[in-house]
């Protein structure tokens, strides 16, 4: 074998080794203890919410609620005419009540009188009610003011039975309804009503019954 050769294959031999040992890849890593990233010292985003002060008023402890109420009655076959009276509650549970009411209106047959058929002696008459009632409290919320203030809601259904009279005489009552109930405070209560107040009248000649349809605004207080 020629002594080139020779060295060629010496040098070949010699060179494999170094050549696995070199190093590929990654960098080696550094050497001595690995420090973490330091955090920012404020938070990227503030998380912190301002939180509102909403005041919402319960209903008083007591169950006693008395108060006065006014609007209008339309009296079936005769004209409307303001109405006003007074409530006396007592609220049994959270949810049912009992109520009695007297109310003062007035009936007119102005309108007969005009095309000459009087219903009564006199033109305008006054109209005297009064009634118990069983109330049932459903859809209890709140109704919101601006931002800041809530007031507590609930609708409400009544029914009942009572006695009304004008003209002498006395009609026996049933009457039906519904309305909203509002509380500024713990105390005070505002309400918006509407009842059909429904009594068996001959004021046409025959015996009927008459629905008489009444709206009211009112107040009351807790004690």
């Amino acid at each position: 074998m020629p002594m080139s050769r020779i060295v060629v294959i010496t040098l070949a031999a010699l060179a494999l080794p170094g050549c696995a040992l070199w190093p590929f890849g990654d960098d080696p890593a550094p050497e001595g203890p690995v420090v973490a990233a330091e955090a920012p010292d404020e938070p990227v985003i503030d998380a912190e919410v301002e939180r509102r002060d909403v005041v919402v008023p319960s209903i008083d402890t007591e169950n006693f609620e008395v108060g006065l109420y006014a609007g209008v009655l339309g009296t079936e076959d005769l004209q409307s005419d303001a109405v006003w009276g007074l409530r006396a509650a007592y609220h049994v549970t959270e949810d049912f009540f009992l109520e009695a009411h007297y109310a003062r209106s007035k009936v007119s047959d102005e309108v007969r009188r005009e095309i000459g058929q009087p219903f009564f002696p006199e033109q305008e008459l006054d109209l005297g009610a009064w009634g118990v009632s069983v109330g049932y409290n459903f859809l209890p919320g709140e109704v919101f003011l601006g931002g800041e203030r809530a007031w507590t809601s609930t609708m409400y259904l009544l029914l009942g039975a009572g006695n009304t009279r004008f003209n002498s005489e006395n009609f026996r009552t049933v009457h039906v309804g519904f309305g909203a109930k509002v509380l500024p405070t713990d105390w005070l209560s505002l309400r918006l009503e509407a009842r059909d107040n429904i009594w068996e009248s001959d004021v046409l000649g025959s015996s009927r019954i008459t629905h008489n349809f009444e709206f009211t605004l009112g107040f009351a207080v807790f004690f």
